[in-house]
């Protein structure tokens, strides 16, 4: 017996086509998208797009000028690579690694408006003057602190309104030649920021830093730990491999910050797993008024393994209007 099944995914983007993890979510007439809960009425649906705040923590000690130049002239690649993908809520905000004059800094946000999103004008502008933040800053570098105090209730609801969302996933991007001085070990600062989301697997951690291993070959003045590096191979997306980090004396750095935006494209908003096994010849996925092909390389795949649907880095989507989300329509195979 055949059974006609609705479900409604908000997860939509352009990811590497790879395999659904056992955090994928479940589409049933209650669902859930990694925490993010929507009902399915009966003759209409609710639809919630993916939501990612984006942190960069910049060093503004003396000793990144270069540094901060190569980050500002590339990151139309960073917001280029997130912008491409009209269904993903994005915030871009910046600290800097300055917990010295609290005044002025202390955690809070680079800029007015405190943050970018999609509907900034000129964003790509916008996001580079940010990241320019100069170079006077306190030579004791902290990466740890400004985070947590960006997203301390005080500057959440004060300095930083409107940045920090509980729904969204949260991407932390450090970019330095130090060491981090905060009094925050590297497990204590991923406990804070997994108990602020509710969810480890809702933290997403990336680097540009000179490594322990570097050291000798990426010279600075700067002393090193492995601070940065254990917390970066804790968060989800790390491993020993170090695919998160970026050399900081690597001259192209700025262009391959696209791939760590293409990452948390993919990681956010990129595999929907299906909560009944579809009859695949019925399978019909839309984005508003576009109908998604089933393409490799265009489109759509169906991966039995983990009875998931896989979006294509190669998806042209199509500008909606708001609160559009991605519908995927099948004939469900009964299995009793």
């Amino acid at each position: 017996m055949k059974l006609l099944s609705k479900v409604l995914c908000f997860a939509a983007a352009f990811g590497a086509l790879s395999g659904c993890g056992s955090d994928s979510p479940d589409l049933i007439g209650k669902a859930i998208f990694k925490n993010e809960e929507f009902q399915e009425k009966p003759k209409d649906f609710t639809v919630f797009n993916p939501k990612v705040d984006i942190l960069f923590v910049i060093d503004d000690s003396g000793s990144m000028a270069d540094a901060q130049n190569n980050l500002s002239r590339n990151a139309f690649a960073f917001a280029d690579a997130i912008s491409k993908v009209s269904i993903l809520d994005y915030h871009i905000g910046v600290v800097t690694t300055d917990m010295d004059e609290c005044r002025s800094r202390c955690g809070k946000l680079v800029g007015s408006p405190v943050y970018v999103e999609k509907t900034t004008p000129d964003l790509v502008a916008n996001l580079a003057r940010r990241m320019l933040v100069g170079t006077n800053g306190s030579p004791t570098e902290e990466m740890f602190g400004p985070v947590v105090e960006a997203l301390s209730p005080s500057l959440e609801l004060g300095a930083n309104l409107g940045f920090y969302r509980q729904d969204a996933f949260l991407a932390v991007i450090f970019i330095t030649d130090a060491k981090d001085q905060s009094q925050l070990a590297p497990q204590d600062f991923l406990k804070v920021l997994a108990t602020k989301k509710g969810d480890a697997a809702r933290v997403l951690g990336y680097g540009v830093i000179r490594t322990l291993a570097e050291e000798k070959s990426c010279d600075g003045s700067e002393d090193l730990d492995n601070k940065l590096e254990v917390f970066l191979e804790s968060v989800v997306n790390g491993d020993k491999a170090q695919k998160n980090i970026l050399s900081l004396c690597s001259p192209d750095y700025g262009v391959k910050l696209a791939e760590f935006a293409k990452d948390i494209v993919k990681r956010t908003a990129g595999t929907v797993k299906l909560s009944r096994t579809p009859d695949v010849k019925t399978i019909k996925v839309s984005y508003g008024t576009q109908v998604i092909p089933n393409s490799l390389t265009e489109g759509w795949v169906y991966e039995p393994s983990t009875n998931s649907i896989l979006l294509s880095e190669g998806i042209v989507w199509n500008v909606q209007g708001p609160g559009v989300g991605l519908t995927i329509d099948f004939e469900a195979i009964d299995m009793e």
